[in-house]
């Protein structure tokens, strides 16, 4: 099945990411404005959280705080009521800054990392990169280094996390332990000449992709059932939700080039689709309290 998305807001919005669903609204945050937003079905945007520098993965915790990560700072921030305080710093093991975020049940937080300026020196692009794995008390320490480049994450049927490498294409699993560390590196679904970036997972243990022009849905082994057409903007990551679990809320950006951002203005903008399979587990909590 292909798709053409409709547009639900731009603001525009700098470089819209991690799209979550939490009961009534979809939320996401926009990286370089340093804001979390939510979205209601009319297209609403309200700004929640302004950190004051680049902000990426998140999570709203069932008490209604937030893990927030703060990019640069190499750092995640417990929110409460407005006010931020450290929650865990990764500074010691991470070159340059930290990515999106997963939060598992059992409180353990999984964070992609860069370890160089890839806009800077990309020269180094290819070279590994680590996943940081954080305890339930904030203590961070690396999960693994065998990914090029950790990016969107959820938590597989079978209990595995997964994780999308956006430099190799693959989308990769690995065993968790009860401690939150990782084993069993495998390849879950291989995406020769895609840049898989943020995941989502649907009740059929498929996972919806963004890779730039178009979001896949993949199968176990690679099979793509479902492509939406993002035309000439680029898909940043996406999120089922929604009242039904049906509503794809894809983040987009002309361009991930922060260059161009500065020159031409922000594109950043949400997207929908309506899609026949309902989303299901992290890194959404459906049906949370608002």
């Amino acid at each position: 099945m292909r798709y053409t998305p409709a547009l639900l807001q731009k603001k525009p919005f700098v470089f819209p990411e991690a799209p979550r669903w939490f009961h009534d609204w979809f939320y996401f945050c926009d990286i370089d404005a340093g804001t979390l937003y939510r979205v209601g079905a009319d297209g609403t945007a309200q700004s929640i959280y302004v950190h004051g520098s680049p902000v990426s993965g998140w999570v709203r915790l069932d008490d209604g705080s937030l893990l927030v990560v703060a990019g640069l700072e190499r750092r995640i921030v417990s929110v409460r009521d407005g006010v931020a305080t450290t929650f865990a710093d990764a500074t010691g093991l991470v070159g340059w800054a930290l990515n999106d975020l997963l939060r598992a049940p059992d409180g353990h937080c999984y964070v992609g990392a860069v370890d160089f300026n890839l806009f800077a020196d990309p020269s180094k692009i290819g070279q590994p990169s680590p996943l940081v794995r954080v305890t339930p008390d904030g203590h961070a320490s690396i999960a693994t280094r065998a990914i090029s480049f950790p990016n969107g994450m959820t938590i597989l049927p079978s209990g595995e996390l997964l994780v999308a490498d956006s430099l190799t294409g693959d989308l990769l699993a690995f065993t968790r332990n009860a401690d939150g560390s990782l084993r069993n590196r495998r390849i879950w679904a291989a995406m020769p000449g895609e840049m898989p970036d943020g995941i989502s997972l649907d009740a059929e243990g498929a996972v919806w992709v963004a890779s730039h022009h178009q979001v896949l849905r993949v199968r176990e082994g690679g099979e793509v059932t479902d492509v939406v057409d993002m035309g000439t903007t680029r898909a940043t990551a996406c999120m089922l939700g929604g009242t039904d679990g049906r509503t794809l809320l894809i983040t987009a950006s002309d361009t991930h080039d922060r260059a161009q951002i500065r020159a031409n203005g922000p594109s950043g903008a949400v997207f929908t689709v309506r899609v026949p399979v309902a989303g299901a587990g992290l890194p959404s909590v459906y049906g949370a309290a608002a």
